[in-house]
Parts: C-alpha cells; structure tokens; sequence
C-alpha cells in the first residue's frame, strides 16, 4: 500500500463518497443521496477519506456524542479494488484517535449478518459482538450490534 492521506471530507466529496457507497453495498443498505448527507451533516458527525494520488480509495462515517462519552461507525468503506490493502485499519486508527481525543471511552456499529468479512474485520480491531438486530437493513438482513471499549493511550 502506498502512502495514504487520511483527512476529513470536504463538500467536493459527496458525489465519489456517495459512488463509493453504492458501489460497496446492496440496495436496501447503500445509502442514497439523502442518507449519506443526513449523516454526514448531522450533529457530531466526522467523516474521514483515505486519499491516495489525489484520489479517495475510502471514508468513515462516525457520530460522536461527547456529552455520553459515545460514538457509533455509521459506515466504513473501501472500494473494492482496494481491500484487504489497510486503508480501512488506517481511518479506524485515526478515528478512534479522534474519539480518545474527544473523551469517547465506547463506541459501537452496525454490521449485515451476511457481510463475513466486515465482522471478521472489526473482531481482528477489538469489537465484540453483543447481539442480532433482526431485520435491520431496509432489505430485511439482520445486523450485528458489535461494540468496542477504548483503552486511554
């Protein structure tokens, strides 16, 4: 992997943001245009991209929620042509730098049942599964609420 630019998303993302997203997951779990913006301009939202040759390879999604000491992942994506390359470790990395930064001491996601890989992913990053949301997605699969607890660096 070359050297990547991790750095938070500027409005002139959201089209390849949203091209990501699409391209990454089902209908029913991508998120559209509406979706994405809402998350991504909510209140203590962070959205980071992996930058690499001037052109993004992958963002995160998070809520903070500061005054709880809380944070969920809203979305962690890769294009496809670059997973399993680090650029998902390295924006988890700087996230949970910016949520240790922000006082977070938990945080959580959502992930499809049926996507292996993400839940062997976030396990190998210290998550822990705590239960099955049955009918989760807006496709009906079921989602695994998986939490993390940080440890002060």
């Amino acid at each position: 992997m070359a050297k990547a630019l991790i750095r938070h998303a500027v409005r002139e993302d959201f089209e390849t943001l949203l091209e990501i997203d699409e391209a990454s997951f089902p209908g029913g779990v991508a998120y559209d245009a509406n979706e994405l913006a809402y998350f991504m301009n909510r209140e203590g939202a962070e959205t980071l991209v992996a930058e690499e040759s001037g052109q993004i390879i992958a963002f995160l999604i998070m809520e903070v929620r500061r005054n709880r000491r809380t944070a969920t992942i809203i979305t962690l994506d890769v294009r496809e042509n670059h997973r399993r390359s680090g650029y998902g470790t390295m924006l988890l990395k700087r996230a949970e730098d910016m949520l240790r930064d922000y006082g977070i001491e938990i945080y959580d996601l959502q992930v499809d049942v049926s996507n292996r890989n993400a839940v062997r992913f976030y396990n190998k990053h210290g998550f822990t599964l705590v239960r099955k949301l049955p009918n989760y997605y807006a496709n009906g699969n079921d989602a695994y609420l998986m939490v993390k607890e940080l440890q002060r660096s």
